[in-house]
């Protein structure tokens, strides 16, 4: 790959990584406000983190699929944290 072909790469994945960041915020601050109206905060639903976990991996395609629910798995947890 060219210099310039791998800068333009980059700059791909740096735009990328911003519209992730800016995702993961609202995502997290969503959960943060789902808390904020349970009435228990210790309810977990491990029906519903299967159904995100699947529907990840199905959008992802079976290339990406495995990297995709390792991904999400740690964004469930992350977003199980701003919950606490």
């Amino acid at each position: 790959m060219a210099n310039k072909d791998l800068e333009t790469a980059r700059l791909m994945i740096d735009e990328a990584d911003r519209q992730i960041v800016a995702l993961l915020v609202r995502r997290f601050s969503i959960a943060k406000s789902m808390a904020e109206r349970k009435m228990k905060p210790e309810i977990y639903d491990a029906a519903r983190e299967a159904e995100v976990l699947k529907k990840a991996k199905a959008a992802a395609g079976q290339e990406y699929s495995l990297n995709v629910a390792a991904v999400y798995g740690e964004i469930i947890k992350q977003s199980k944290k701003v919950q606490e």
